[in-house]
């Protein structure tokens, strides 16, 4: 029952924490359960209009879905969770950059949802210890 006797301060972080964490765990697990190489293949098909090799874009297709499971794992269990918030940052940083250069701006925008769920469990995290 330790989590009825959290601040309420507290008790959000842990929450905003664990979902944030359900939702990066659940993009990457569908994409590498999935059709990996379709999701691979896809999204160099997405970016063949803009300057970035199809190599790199590849490399990184098979990239971000493993990245998105650590980070989700990381975020659930709380273990080095400074890293995976830095993780995350980091991936959602790359991510924006990929949908600007395709100006897919509402896509950017739910982006930098994400990097607010981020900020706010890093800014009230040490609370939660």
């Amino acid at each position: 029952m330790k989590y009825f006797q959290m601040s309420n301060k507290k008790l959000a972080v842990l929450l905003l924490r664990i979902v944030t964490g359900i939702n990066f765990f659940m993009h990457g697990a569908v994409r590498v359960l999935g059709d990996y190489s379709g999701f691979a293949n896809g999204m160099v098909d997405d970016f063949s209009d803009t300057f970035l090799l199809p190599f790199s874009v590849r490399l990184l297709a098979y990239a971000i879905p493993i990245i998105e499971l650590i980070i989700g794992i990381i975020l659930i269990t709380g273990v080095k969770l400074r890293l995976g918030l830095v993780l995350g940052f980091l991936l959602i940083g790359v991510l924006i950059f990929g949908m600007s250069l395709r100006q897919e701006w509402g896509v950017v925008g739910s982006q930098m949802i994400y990097a607010l769920s981020l900020f706010f469990i890093l800014y009230f995290h040490d609370e939660e210890n």
